[in-house]
């Protein structure tokens, strides 16, 4: 009986690292970090400070990936779809090599949304990393309301929806 439940435990924690779980609403929302990343093709910053006022979602994800790869035309075609006035997307690529190797991978794969180098504590300052892909959505008034652990594209689509149109994840609304 121990062993069955170490194999249930184990094969659980597997499914949510290779993309199958979503985790529930941040029970509460807490503010955004304040942070400010070099965009991985040198071009300049990014400030989450300066995202107020539009719904992010914060992908963090590496370029050895495979559920994070497999999610990506979906991200981009979010990234595609909104005002970019009401909506930001935006990738932290993390543990994925040198710069020059990213940049190509993102050219490649032909992602446009901004991405940034992940720093020292960049993954765990949105709250507890738990694994690949993790996302964090932000609301318009730069609170973190809900995480996402795995590959969950399809949900995390009809949640930016319901935040872009109506301003709350609330099932009220």
């Amino acid at each position: 009986m121990r062993n069955m439940i170490w194999i249930v435990t184990a094969v659980t924690l597997a499914a949510l690292a290779c993309g199958g779980g979503t985790t529930p609403f941040v029970e509460e929302p807490k503010p955004a970090p304040s942070l400010v990343l070099e965009q991985v093709d040198g071009s300049g910053t990014f400030s989450f400070d300066e995202q107020k006022g539009k719904v992010v979602l914060v992908d963090l994800w590496a370029t050895w990936c495979a559920p994070c790869i497999a999610e990506i035309p979906k991200l981009q075609k979010m990234h595609e779809s909104y005002d970019p006035e009401e909506f930001a997307m935006v990738g932290i690529v993390l543990e994925s090599g040198e710069r020059n190797e990213i940049v190509d991978f993102i050219k490649e794969k032909s992602i446009t949304y901004p991405n940034l180098v992940g720093e020292e504590g960049s993954k765990e300052a949105f709250g507890p990393f738990l694994g690949y892909p993790t996302k964090y959505l932000i609301d318009k008034e730069g609170f973190v309301v809900k995480k996402y652990l795995g590959a969950v594209v399809d949900q995390v689509t009809r949640d930016v929806e319901k935040l872009v149109r109506t301003g709350s994840l609330s099932t009220t609304d």
